[in-house]
């Protein structure tokens, strides 16, 4: 994969924003960035994404303010690997361990509850977070550089389609982000299935990438499974 040439994509308003060079460099600088406080559009497995570091509130803020977007509606996170999920979390109950076996790597965002200080903004009123462990794509490679997680909200302007090519991200929004990366159209389809596990009952908050017929079949085969081993 590689980078767009900038006057192949953008007018000279974004050449400085829009990267050339191979994948890997882009993305390193791309971490870079993300660790000062700046913020990214990288592709993830769906759409376009704008990448910011959760742990710095600023920058939180600065994604929420490009997008226009409601201070209220929390932002999803992407993680590198599950290990850095669970040391902000901490360690999974049975059901979300055998949700992250079963989905992750995918497109499937689990409310959590953090055991670390985050920003109020990404949390909901019950104070939890949305994370996903996507497959093998840039931002997932963008959050393992840039310190374990990247926020994760598409990189559009809110009411706008969800991008899967650069080319269809709001000029406002590319004026505003540090920088562009631009590695071809993205997979597309549905965004992530967020779901928030409730003791016996899984909740489906977002209909997505992950049908909830075969979530809820796998939560209530695990909860069957778990009474026939549990029983006398």
């Amino acid at each position: 994969m590689g980078c767009l040439e900038s006057d192949e994509t953008f007018d000279n308003r974004y050449k400085s924003r829009t990267v050339n060079r191979d994948a890997e460099v882009i993305l390193d600088r791309a971490a870079e960035i993300v660790r000062s406080g700046g913020v990214v559009i990288v592709p993830t497995e769906t759409f376009y994404g704008l990448a910011a570091d959760p742990f710095q509130e600023e920058a939180v803020r600065r994604v929420f303010r490009i997008k226009n977007r409601d201070e209220q509606k929390p932002l999803p996170l992407i993680a590198s690997d599950r290990s850095v999920v669970e040391d902000l979390t901490g360690p999974p109950d049975t059901r979300v361990r055998e949700l992250m076996a079963r989905f992750w790597p995918g497109s499937l965002t689990i409310l959590l509850r953090p055991k670390k200080p985050l920003p109020a903004l990404l949390m909901n009123q019950h104070g939890q977070i949305g994370v996903r462990l996507p497959p093998t794509c840039p931002a997932r490679a963008l959050a393992a550089r840039a310190g374990g997680f990247i926020t994760a909200t598409s990189a559009n302007l809110t009411g706008d389609p969800d991008p899967s090519e650069v080319s269809m991200i709001s000029p406002q929004v590319l004026e505003a982000v540090d920088i562009v990366i631009d590695l071809g159209p993205t997979p597309g389809g549905k965004p992530s299935t967020v779901v928030e596990p409730a003791g016996a009952e899984l909740r489906i908050i977002r209909d997505g990438a992950i049908p909830e017929s075969l979530l809820t079949d796998f939560f209530r085969s695990c909860l069957r499974n778990r009474g026939e081993q549990d029983s006398p």
